[in-house]
């Protein structure tokens, strides 16, 4: 493996988040004792508008929703997360709140550690300043994307795109999304996400029951999604690889 890659070797004991996975054993061992394992439910709230980011939160598996949200309470998606990341970027920056609505949208687990000794740690800059200056670029070509895609593509293409980017996210090629819930990430009416799922359904490109989803055709969905979705998993193609022994890392 080159030396120019931000990577290390994997201990098997380590966490499945690849930013924890890659740390050296030293910084590891900084934020290992401070870590708790947690339970990540569908639903549950990471961070408030406007509110204390108190802990940061790296996920082993699952799917974290980064939401703009008005004053009305209605909100749009701008960015999803899955292991590659984690919660709470902004009070490593020292913004100890953020103006975006952080939930889980996919369940699964992870690890909470209080926000204040993560950014200690990442000061010092190591190997985590570096990943987590990795993950920080990721996320602002997802929210930019985000912004012209609302703006400027179709209802169906843009849901072809978040179904695709969320299950690269969660690893998976099934998930729990209910049509509310769609219709709030993606700015429109819920009948016209029907209209829009209904559509790639009928077309044998997803399965949808009770709020699952499953990705029955990948390739026709890609062709079905609008230029965002290459745009942006281009730069976490570029960015995310995987080794002999298929472990993710960070080039």
């Amino acid at each position: 493996m080159p030396t120019s890659q931000i990577s290390t070797t994997v201990n098997s004991t380590r966490p499945h988040n690849i930013i924890l996975a890659q740390l050296p054993a030293d910084e590891y061992a900084a934020l290992a004792k401070h870590l708790v394992p947690v339970d990540l439910p569908l639903d549950k709230r990471l961070s408030e508008p406007n509110q204390p980011i108190e802990f940061v939160y790296f996920l082993n598996t699952g799917l974290i929703s980064t939401d703009a949200v008005t004053l009305k309470g209605e909100q749009v998606e701008v960015g999803v997360t899955g292991r590659e990341g984690f919660s709470g970027l902004p009070a490593l920056l020292d913004q100890p709140q953020m103006s975006h609505s952080v939930i889980i949208q996919g369940s699964g687990e992870g690890l909470r550690i209080r926000s204040a000794i993560v950014r200690a740690e990442f000061l010092k800059g190591g190997m985590l300043q570096k990943l987590v200056h990795a993950f920080a670029y990721l996320q602002l070509v997802q929210i930019t994307q985000s912004v012209l895609c609302n703006r400027m593509h179709e209802v169906e293409a843009r849901l072809a795109r978040w179904l695709l980017t969320s299950a690269d996210r969660m690893e998976s090629e099934y998930l729990h999304l209910t049509q509310e819930f769609l219709s709030q990430m993606l700015g429109v009416q819920r009948s016209t996400v029907t209209v829009a799922a209904g559509e790639l359904q009928r077309n044998g490109l997803i399965g949808y029951s009770r709020g699952r989803i499953h990705i029955i055709d990948r390739p026709g969905l890609i062709a079905r999604a609008c230029e965002c979705y290459g745009i942006v998993n281009q730069s976490y193609e570029r960015m995310l690889k995987k080794d002999e022994n298929g472990v993710v890392y960070v080039l």
